[in-house]
């Protein structure tokens, strides 16, 4: 790890445990961050010590740099994840049983709260919107040249909450937005059965946001390919390879 990006990914990592937050996993030299809805337990979690030792657990990972040697399970997330970053560099050889996309990425959580199943009701509203100012202000979130919102309706770009993905990551739609903010006219971005992604770039070009479903379960396996194909252009316009 460069030093500019491990004195942020300390700065990071501290911040969330003063917040008593959700770290993440993966790679934090990389160059692509996956953001998804919120860390899965399949009962909810209120214990004080019991969310205390998940996070402790999250936050030994990180200092370790421990990533890349998770034997696959029936895990449709990260199955996905896996796929998407097999695309992204379709150069590099996978070993068919390992998860080793925490490699080639960091990924984190939107909602930070435990709980057997994702809904959007006023408590994690708060949750979110907390931990969306924390993303705006953190350095180390805003070294990654590629984000991937794979959190669906958790997050929007759009009138009503107040052009959230625009506000916290610095960057506007790639397409012309309507009157409420939402994109108008076609985009490359758009899949039917509610398969879609959106792209967002900064000012500079530097930057590149997509917006997209949560990915645990696809039926329709050509959005990762496509996803991959413009976060691997980006890169390559970047100087990444």
């Amino acid at each position: 790890m460069n030093m500019d990006r491990n004195i942020l990914f300390d700065e990071y990592l501290s911040e969330c445990m003063n917040r008593n937050e959700w770290c993440g996993l993966g790679n934090p030299n990389s160059y692509i961050l996956i953001v998804g809805k919120e860390p899965y337990k399949e009962n909810l979690i209120v214990d004080f010590d019991e969310i205390q030792r998940l996070l402790q657990g999250d936050y030994d990972i990180c200092n370790r740099n421990d990533f890349g040697k998770g034997v696959r399970q029936r895990n449709p997330t990260w199955n996905n994840y896996q796929k998407l970053i097999e695309q992204i560099f379709p150069q590099k050889k996978f070993a068919p049983n390992v998860y080793s996309f925490e490699e080639f990425a960091f990924t984190t959580e939107l909602n930070t709260m435990f709980r057997p199943q994702a809904e959007l009701d006023d408590i994690t509203v708060k949750n979110i919107n907390e931990r969306l100012l924390f993303f705006k202000e953190s350095e180390f979130i805003k070294s990654f040249p590629v984000i991937v919102l794979a959190c669906g309706n958790f997050i929007t770009n759009d009138e009503e909450r107040g052009f959230l993905i625009n506000k916290t990551f610095d960057v506007e739609y790639d397409v012309e937005p309507d009157a409420k903010g939402k994109p108008s006219g076609e985009h490359k971005g758009e899949y039917k059965s509610g398969h879609w992604f959106y792209t967002h770039h900064s000012k500079d070009g530097k930057r590149l946001v997509i917006h997209t479903r949560q990915l645990s379960n696809l039926f329709d396996y050509t959005i990762l390919k496509d996803m991959a194909s413009v976060i691997r252009e980006h890169l390559t316009k970047l100087g990444i390879t």
